[in-house]
């Protein structure tokens, strides 16, 4: 008997015109048999991945309807990232789900998060950041890749606080 699929972490973020998701599955760009369905009302994936290779599967039933024809995703080696665009622009939505309860395997994604009345300076990086991801994926509804290496021209070449030698003990 097959073991009974689980339920990857999902991460979700907002802006008044678009939902950040990632579902996280190690290796899953790896499943060429996973299945990945969205429609105005809902996401459904499921497929292999882990050091287990075992079966995730998850279905999230939206807030409100998306916009299915703007929305792109990508699949790398940590996982599904989705872009979803929000059929209407608006206010931030409540929840996620149309479902009420709390889910286990659902959570905040605070590296793309934005509080709706955050003021623009407040959060330039994480625009930066979300403008990247978009950019990155293209025009095609792929291309996220594992991007460029992270640049150390802000890194001081002084010595740190914590370099200095400690005194003995006595």
């Amino acid at each position: 008997m097959a073991d009974k699929p689980v339920a990857p972490a999902v991460y979700w973020a907002q802006r008044d015109d678009v939902l950040i998701l990632t579902i996280q599955v190690e290796d899953i760009d790896r499943d060429k048999n996973r299945k990945v369905t969205l429609n105005e009302k809902s996401l459904s994936f499921s497929g292999k991945g882990g050091a287990e290779n075992k079966d995730y599967k998850c279905d999230i039933t939206f807030f409100k309807d998306v916009d299915v024809e703007e929305s792109k995703y990508n699949a790398t080696a940590r996982g599904l990232k989705f872009l979803i665009k929000k059929k209407e622009k608006g206010p931030y939505w409540t929840r996620l789900t149309s479902e009420k309860m709390k889910l286990h395997w659902l959570r905040t994604d605070f590296s793309y998060w934005k509080d709706e009345d955050d003021s623009d300076d407040e959060d330039q990086q994480r625009d930066a950041n979300l403008e990247k991801l978009m950019a990155q994926m293209g025009e095609s509804g792929g291309g996220l890749g594992d991007g460029d290496a992270p640049s150390m021209d802000d890194l001081d070449d002084e010595k740190d606080s914590d370099d200095e030698e400690l005194p003995d003990l006595e």
